[in-house]
């Protein structure tokens, strides 16, 4: 697993879910810190004249880059060792990032990124630009979530889609840790792609696998598919949502389909999504 890091206390709550999450499931965790270059809060830095000035300015930059690095550093071990987990801790230089990030993500099973800001990722990259250019997939934890109970009881989002079959392949470890899976399938009757009894063959599937599992037909009410998901996860204390992503490319944005780009909007529960 590879959790990004920075130097400030917004990371701290998806460091230690990452530490914690590759405790219960013996993985090793990465810690990726991409180390910006100090003059970018600063333009003005640009206009600066003089050989003793631009001494001064450079050794100021590098004073605060050591600082982060420090910094982060001293956050991602001390939580992460807290947990007594394999782990390891990994610098990535923001002004020769290029596919670097993307590389680190190709060779590991789980990215974990923060909420409502990514926190951590290259400047250039967003989350949706990870999941879909590496297809790892990327497990959102929304800033400040509390020590409660690890992906204990999970919702997992059932559309009988590709992509929603991809997240539960790349989940099934979770899944079958979990005390209890519940298989939300939505305004049912609209979807011909979930056969004669919608969720029962998905759930029957990963009974197999060893998974606590349940269906649950739900019905929006005229509300939003993204929000009747919302409601079930706040009533059942869902502490992980499990989704797949479609995606899909225009006027070269990488964009999410409705429902999924509703519910990443507002993250209050950590979320798993696939692509």
């Amino acid at each position: 697993m590879v959790v990004f890091v920075e130097s400030t206390d917004a990371c701290e709550a998806r460091i230690r879910y990452a530490a914690r999450l590759a405790l219960r499931h013996d993985a090793h965790l990465i810690g990726a810190f991409v180390l910006k270059n100090a003059w970018r809060n600063d333009r003005s830095d640009g206009f600066i004249q003089g050989g003793g000035a631009i001494r001064e300015m450079l050794e100021r930059h590098g004073l605060a880059e050591r600082k982060a690095l420090q910094d982060a550093t001293q956050r991602f071990e001390a939580l992460a060792g807290r947990e007594n987990s394999s782990f390891e801790f990994r610098v990535l230089r923001d002004d020769d990032i290029g596919n670097l990030a993307r590389l680190h993500c190709l060779h590991t099973d789980l990215v974990v990124v923060g909420h409502p800001a990514p926190g951590g990722l290259p400047s250039t990259w967003l989350p949706e630009q990870m999941l879909l250019s590496a297809g790892v997939p990327l497990l959102i934890v929304p800033q400040g979530w509390s020590d409660g109970p690890i992906a204990n009881n999970v919702l997992l989002a059932w559309n009988a889609s590709r992509e929603a079959r991809r997240a539960i392949t790349d989940s099934l470890p979770i899944l079958k840790a979990a005390d209890s899976v519940a298989v939300v399938v939505v305004d049912a009757e609209k979807n011909p792609l979930h056969g004669h009894e919608p969720g029962a063959d998905i759930a029957h599937l990963l009974s197999r696998h060893g998974v606590a599992v349940r269906v649950e037909q739900l019905q929006s009410k005229g509300t939003s598919v993204a929000d009747t998901i919302r409601r079930f996860a706040a009533e059942d204390q869902s502490d992980l949502i499990v989704l797949g992503a479609y995606g899909h490319s225009r006027r070269r944005e990488l964009l999410f389909g409705g429902v999924t780009q509703s519910l990443l909007s507002t993250v209050t529960v950590p979320t798993l999504i696939a692509h």
